[in-house]
């Protein structure tokens, strides 16, 4: 049931404000709340009258920055402190599933007020599962904040129901997305969002039906990509993205953000045509945009597959010293590192797995696969106990016997590009692999070993910790095809 609340009375605010612990969730720092609000233009005295919510408020930490922005404008105005209540009560609202984060936001608000000897006001907010909350629909000026990024498989789906939602249809979605199309809902004819979330909804298939809905409605005003920055405790890369319904510009605003000065870094206006390829989005330059676009719109097929290494799902039993000798053990190289060592190979040279028979006519084999039976039989994706000294996928076993070239999946700089040729009889793990029965595995160093590979893998946008980005055989193959075409051309 929603609940709203009124003056908490009986409490001591400031006290019981700093007892109250954060229980896990993701707080905005005040210079991206204050980044948001202005990019979302809630700012000066066009925010007197008009309403703004925040639909899953937390602690309160957006609220209090658009109260006091709200009092100082106000007050700018008019000294009539009891028409400036009056508006807090009924122009600023917010919503949360959490009845102590939502009495946490009140008493922070009273805080805030008090500063401006404001008391009494009877706020706005809402406690109820802000998916159930239908009463703002179409009335809000401005809809800001830092939705909740939670996969939607560990929720209760009965709290979601998100296949209901257009935006929850496709992928494996995630409870930001659904807060878009919830926020935008609530946003009258003229209505502002702006929310910091996780940047994933530009390429992957969870994003895919708000990416349509967005570039079919023309609501995109601009984007803030934080890119490596991580503003929260967590291994999330996120963008701060404002939307307009009634938005008549054709084109948006793209910033990067700047870790040094902690604010946005104008970089491009970008018309659709410039950030919407295959389907998905890309923000940068538009000469690096159009590069971006030659590459994956390239429909190019030449002699050559790009492929996973071994996925063995157990490495620290498979990957050795072993101290002795066999056929069954042969070289590997890890691809992330470019490192050689051996591995346990219990497969012929057609791929097929030698019966258990064969493999322990090897003492010192059998001796060491039956002291790791109990670990293998526990691996994800083992496929009864009759292969349990198998691999846990078959990807990379039938090119073992063909020459590859190993490269790593993980780069920063081309400095960071690690190749390796792997001959036949050896094998790739941790890693992609190349092999070509025409093309010599020269040309594929050239064309991975450059500045223009690592500028392509950047654009990608797949961002990991330490400044790394990641890409998959997938993109490289498209990356090589185009440049086989170029060379061609």
């Amino acid at each position: 049931m929603n609940h709203r609340y009124s003056l908490y009375k009986d409490r001591n605010v400031s006290d019981e404000f700093i007892k109250l612990k954060h229980r896990g969730k993701i707080y905005t720092p005040d210079y991206l709340v204050e980044i948001i609000l202005d990019r979302a233009g809630y700012t000066g005295a066009g925010i007197l009258k008009k309403h703004v919510m925040e639909n899953s408020c937390g602690d309160g930490q957006f609220v209090i920055h658009i109260v006091d922005r709200y009092c100082k404008e106000y007050l700018r105005q008019s000294d009539d402190k009891d028409g400036l209540r009056a508006d807090l009560e009924h122009y600023i609202h917010a919503i949360d599933i959490d009845e102590d984060e939502l009495a946490t936001c009140l008493m922070r608000c009273n805080i805030v007020v008090a500063a401006y000897g404001i008391d009494g006001v009877k706020w706005d907010f809402v406690h109820g599962n802000t998916v159930e909350i239908s009463e703002f629909d179409g009335k809000m000026d401005y809809v800001v904040g830092n939705p909740p990024y939670v996969r939607i498989h560990n929720l209760d789906e009965k709290t979601f129901a998100t296949k209901e939602h257009l935006f929850c249809r496709t992928g494996m979605t995630d409870s930001y997305i659904l807060f878009y199309e919830i926020g935008i809902k609530m946003l009258n004819r003229a209505g502002t969002l702006a929310y910091i979330t996780p940047s994933s909804f530009y390429t992957s298939l969870a994003g895919s039906e708000m990416r349509k809905f967005l570039t079919e409605n023309n609501l995109l005003v601009s984007v803030c990509d934080l890119k490596h920055f991580q503003a929260f405790k967590s291994t999330t890369y996120t963008t701060i993205v404002c939307l307009k319904k009634g938005n008549n510009r054709k084109s948006i605003e793209y910033a990067e953000f700047d870790a040094r000065t902690l604010s946005p870094v104008e970089i491009s206006s970008l018309n659709t045509k410039d950030y919407v390829v295959d389907g998905k989005f890309y923000f940068a330059d538009k000469d690096s945009l159009a590069s971006l676009r030659a590459v994956i719109e390239c429909d190019a097929k030449h002699d050559f597959a790009v492929k996973n290494g071994y996925a063995t799902l157990a490495d620290d039993v498979f990957v050795h010293d072993f101290g002795f000798d066999s056929k069954y053990i042969i070289p590997a190289v890890k691809a992330s590192c470019a490192r050689w060592t051996k591995i346990l190979y219990p497969y012929n040279q057609q791929g097929e797995l030698y019966s258990e028979k064969e493999l322990f006519g090897d003492s010192n084999v059998r001796q060491y696969l039956l002291s790791q039976k109990e670990r293998l039989l526990r691996r994800d994706g083992e496929k009864g106990n009759e292969r349990w000294y198998a691999f846990g996928r078959s990807q990379a076993i039938k090119d073992t016997y063909r020459d590859k070239l190993a490269i790593n999946a993980l780069i920063r700089t081309v400095k960071d590009v690690k190749i390796v040729e792997a001959g036949r009889g050896t094998g790739v793990y941790s890693g992609l692999y190349i092999v070509s029965d025409t093309i010599p595995m020269s040309t594929f160093k050239r064309i991975l070993a450059s500045e223009d590979f690592c500028k392509y893998v950047a654009l990608l946008g797949k961002y990991k910790s330490g400044g790394y980005y990641a890409y998959s055989s997938k993109d490289v193959a498209k990356f090589i095809n185009y440049k086989l075409l170029e060379k061609e051309a």
